[in-house]
């Protein structure tokens, strides 16, 4: 997929200095905001990218004119009091954004509901359509705020200690007895990737508090201005990088980190290093297992998160998009089936119409693969053909007819994003958002190596672009802290 932005570069090799305060390897949201606060306090920071372009998964790329967000499709907390927002002014970078209302709509086989961006406004709104659950619906984000907010300063607090080890399921049913009451409430669920029954209460809050109280916004121009506000931010730092250049393992001097092989057998020194990686391939792989084994037994244990397949189109003239509602598609009928297939939809030429060539659009539809589904497919072409086929025919069911103005498609399987960014089989989160895989079960910042810091959706907080910013500010925050 190539770049919607040129102005992406890597420091030319003549620059590169023999030695590094920190090497970050991976450029994703996480590494880059590390390496940029890094920066901007006078460390001389290194960032090592696998890709032709940074970004992680918050990339764009085009295609015929058309340019085509790769797997994000809006950010939480972009607002000036969000943790986004913060970031960005620390950071002193300037950059517009359009904030989304609706947020979302679900889209049920016998209903739909739009979700407001006021999250007093959703609340009253749930309670007029259930009146006999109106103290319930109150009693229930009274304890999912309080709860958004210990996790915010990460701090232990008896509601932790509450919920922590409850599903968010089961927290649903401490407080609820209507049916479609819950589906709703869990209709979002693919923004963690796990379903009720299965993903964390804590998981669940982080996510939709952070969209319901902090709002959600999209990037003047796609996700990828996101990411080189952030880029060329670090470059105006100071900081280098190397683009195209993939880390073949972590140098040690003894038990303490002491720098980076690259593939080509270049070795740069460096005093830390923060890994923005795939933790298996960090600790098997570019450590070769050089690890207490109780730590490595632990990673071993864990479970990555499903990943997506993800449909670009790029639409002509003269076809109404207006009824395509931006959302979570869901084909279940009970809650009892809302862990099945479902689809994101959405039309982001309806927000920011330059990302199409005039009069034109653009949809982009994520559909759910269960963890491990993906495992099996030996025929990743087939499996790309059918998929994008059956998700057009489930596209014409809202709007008839569709095939006829598709001018431009493409596709991502598993395969594609594991390619992209060297996530096992693809994982969209990291790690799977459960209850034994989040909080303090997560992987902390500090690996056990000397020197090593660990950011990104492996590890505290968890996954989205909100939470993998707070991630990489925190470890720039841990590092300087600690005079490192």
């Amino acid at each position: 997929m190539m770049p919607s932005n040129l102005r992406i570069q890597s420091t030319k090799k003549d620059m590169l200095y023999p030695y590094y305060d920190t090497i970050v390897i991976g450029a994703g949201i996480a590494g880059l905001v590390c390496g940029a606060f890094l920066a901007k306090n006078g460390k001389k920071v290194l960032i090592v990218e696998q890709h032709f372009v940074p970004g992680g998964y918050c990339t764009s790329f085009k295609r015929k004119g058309f340019n085509f967000d790769a797997a994000v499709h809006h950010i939480g907390g972009c607002g000036k009091w969000g943790i986004v927002g913060l970031c960005l002014k620390k950071l002193g970078i300037e950059m517009d954004f359009y904030p989304l209302d609706p947020m979302d709509h679900l889209i049920f086989p016998d209903f739909t509901i739009e979700i407001p961006a006021d999250l007093d406004e959703y609340i009253i709104r749930l309670q007029d359509r259930y009146p006999w659950e109106k103290d319930n619906i109150r009693d229930f984000f009274r304890d999912f705020i309080k709860l958004y907010r210990a996790t915010f300063n990460n701090e232990k607090s008896q509601i932790i200690g509450k919920y922590k080890d409850l599903t968010y399921d089961e927290m649903l049913n401490i407080f609820l007895k209507d049916v479609e009451l819950k589906m709703i409430l869990s209709g979002q669920w693919g923004y963690i990737g796990l379903p009720p029954t299965q993903a964390s209460a804590i998981g669940m809050c982080q996510m939709m508090i952070n969209y319901l109280k902090d709002g959600a916004f999209f990037p003047v121009g796609g996700t990828q201005e996101f990411t080189n506000a952030i880029f060329e931010k670090f470059i105006d730092f100071g900081g280098h990088i190397m683009l195209s250049s993939r880390a073949e393992q972590i140098l040690l001097n003894g038990k303490t980190v002491s720098g980076v092989k690259l593939e080509d057998g270049k070795e740069i020194l460096s005093k830390l290093v923060v890994s923005n990686i795939d933790a298996r391939q960090t600790f098997f792989e570019l450590l070769q297992g050089k690890v207490p084994m109780p730590f490595l037994q632990r990673i071993e244990g864990m479970k990555e998160s499903c990943s997506f397949f993800l449909l670009y189109l790029g639409i002509g003239e003269d076809i109404d998009l207006s009824k395509l509602k931006r959302g979570f598609y869901h084909t279940a009928k009970d809650i009892n089936s809302l862990d099945g297939e479902w689809m994101y939809v959405s039309v982001p030429t309806k927000i920011c119409q330059t990302l199409a060539p005039p009069n034109k659009q653009i949809i982009s539809a994520v559909v759910y693969t269960k963890s491990g589904e993906s495992k099996d497919v030996t025929d990743w072409k087939s499996f790309k053909e059918t998929m994008t086929e059956s998700t057009i025919n489930r596209l014409e069911e809202y709007v008839p007819d569709i095939k006829k103005h598709v001018e431009v498609r493409d596709a991502a399987t598993p395969k594609t994003l594991e390619r992209y960014t060297s996530n096992t089989h693809g994982a969209a989160y990291g790690w799977a958002v459960s209850v034994d895989q989040i909080w303090e079960n997560r992987l902390p910042p500090r690996a056990p190596i000397d020197n090593l810091y660990l950011t990104g959706h492996w590890t505290r907080p968890g996954p989205g672009v909100c939470a993998v910013v707070s991630s990489g500010w925190g470890v720039a925050n841990l590092i300087l802290e600690n005079g490192r």
